[in-house]
């Protein structure tokens, strides 16, 4: 979401930390480049983000969604009310119940989009995963200090028993240095959504998909 500012930030520490510590010489990260292939993509949100930098040049802007005109409001100042909220457009349960988890009203913060896919930010994010053989995606969002992983768009959605384990023992080793809160999205943030990227990449791709919060209210 473009009111994230430490999303983008930590991502792109962590590549530039990988990219030195490789130069260095640490085994590790040479190890991490020479056997995997590696895709980053720093801003899902570039016109929400360009909005807020703009608007609030020393930050603190709290516009979410896209840039698209979605609300009858004709206010300069309520174009943060605008746009579509794209972790809500991808094509796994959207608007898998017309109240709760998402919106399908232009002015809410949780809209949903006209259709599955209808930005073309969230077409993006699905092409790349098309052109790729990708085997695992984590998602980067602030703030929580929390990991979280499917099921988000309903309560009561299971997961099969082995891929449950698989992600509760990848959680507790992920968070077992920075104590992050971890479960599925509705333990881990305490909401659920639909049409929510983690999902989509588990629900229809079998991805391991993850969720990161970096951060408090106080970063």
């Amino acid at each position: 979401h473009a009111r994230e500012p430490a999303s983008l930030a930590c991502l792109l520490h962590f590549l530039r930390t990988l990219l030195h510590s490789a130069e260095e010489g640490d085994p590790g990260a040479a190890e991490l480049l020479s056997r995997r292939k590696l895709l980053f993509l720093p801003s899902l949100n570039p016109d929400g983000w360009a909005w807020n930098e703009r608007r609030w040049p020393r930050g603190g802007g709290m516009k979410r969604k896209n840039g698209l005109r979605t609300c009858s409001r004709r206010s300069a100042d309520d174009q943060i009310t605008d746009g579509v909220d794209l972790n809500r457009n991808f094509g796994f349960q959207w608007g898998y119940t017309q109240e709760a988890g998402s919106s399908g009203r232009g002015c809410d913060e949780e809209y949903r989009g006209a259709a599955a896919f209808s930005e073309p930010e969230t077409r993006a994010v699905r092409d790349v995963m098309d052109a790729h053989a990708v085997r695992a995606v984590l998602h980067w969002h602030g703030w929580g200090n929390s990991l979280a992983y499917p099921f988000a768009y309903d309560w009561h959605a299971p997961l099969p028993s082995a891929e449950l384990e698989r992600y509760q023992e990848l959680s507790r080793a992920m968070t077992s240095l920075n104590g992050y809160s971890h479960g599925r999205a509705w333990e881990s943030v305490g909401y659920h959504a639909n049409g929510e990227a983690d999902d989509w990449g588990y629900g229809t791709r079998g991805l391991l998909s993850m969720s990161l919060e970096v951060g408090s209210s106080r970063d």
